[in-house]
Order: structure tokens, then C-alpha cells, then sequence
């Protein structure tokens, strides 16, 4: 029990030796993986116009009126 004990502590104990060593490293990592993205600039008019939406209805065709209709 005495040995994992010790195990236990010495793993603790170096983990945050290599945190503390490295902290600066980690916390960029960290800030640049979860951090706030920067805002992308507004588009001009023209960009816009050629944009699809995101979520749109695709295009359905409604048949002719002199078409029948098929039925499953």
C-alpha cells in the first residue's frame, strides 16, 4: 500500500512540476483551442447576392396541371 502511495504522489507531484514548467505553453494551447474566434468582416453587397442560404428548402418542381400525378 506504502509503494502505491508513493506512486500516486510522485506522479502528482510531476505532473504538476511539468504543468508549472510548461504553464505558459498550455494556457496559449488552451486559449487558442477554446478560445472566442474573431469576428469574420460583413460582406459586401455583391457576395451576398451570390451567397445560397445556409438552410433553404431545396427547389420542387410542381407538376403541370396537365401532368397527372403519380401516386406511390
Amino acid at each position: 500500500m506504502l509503494e502505491f502511495l508513493l506512486a500516486v504522489l510522485s506522479l502528482i507531484i510531476w505532473s504538476s512540476i511539468f504543468v508549472f514548467y510548461f504553464r505558459d505553453s498550455i494556457f496559449s494551447w488552451l486559449d487558442n483551442r477554446f478560445g472566442k474566434d474573431t469576428v469574420l468582416p460583413p460582406l459586401d453587397d455583391k457576395a451576398a447576392d451570390r451567397a445560397e442560404p445556409t438552410f433553404s428548402a431545396p427547389n420542387t418542381q410542381q407538376p403541370e396541371a396537365s401532368e397527372p400525378v403519380k401516386e406511390a
